[in-house]
């Protein structure tokens, strides 16, 4: 645990990833948070590179302490079995929307005479199937 406490937070059930906010510690957690960031970006100066070099320390920062807390919510069974269902239906609209990404990509280029296919999207198809392999191989040697 860095600086958040878990019972400060909720899952974040409607609305995207991440957390909600519990009580009013969670809140001023985030206001203290969103403080922080701007006045490291007033100290920085006047750089660019600086200011981003700022943000992103502040942005790893807070991703750890926040994933710290999402690991660590308790959920009963039934909470489990919700989240792996959203998630599920989540990632298969996802990889609906950058597959047909990927084709209108290909084909818009194809018209244009050449053949450029984004890496992120083609990438992030990639990063899924891999980490689902993982899983599947994992879960597998588990039981």
């Amino acid at each position: 645990m860095i600086i958040a406490k878990p019972e400060w937070f909720t899952r974040r059930k409607y609305g995207g990833w991440g957390l909600g906010i519990k009580t009013w510690q969670g809140a001023v957690y985030i206001a203290a948070m969103m403080a922080a960031l701007i006045a490291l970006i007033q100290l920085a100066g006047e750089s660019v590179e600086t200011k981003l070099l700022v943000t992103g320390v502040w942005m790893v920062f807070l991703l750890v302490d926040v994933f710290d807390v999402m690991w660590k919510l308790k959920k009963d069974e039934r909470e489990r079995m919700h989240e792996a269902i959203a998630e599920r239906n989540a990632a298969w609209g996802m990889m609906i929307v950058l597959t047909l990404g990927i084709f209108v990509d290909i084909m818009y280029n194809v018209m244009n005479d050449r053949f450029y296919v984004n890496p992120f999207l083609v990438g992030s198809l990639a990063v899924g199937v891999i980490i689902k392999s993982v899983t599947n191989y994992k879960l597998e040697r588990e039981n």
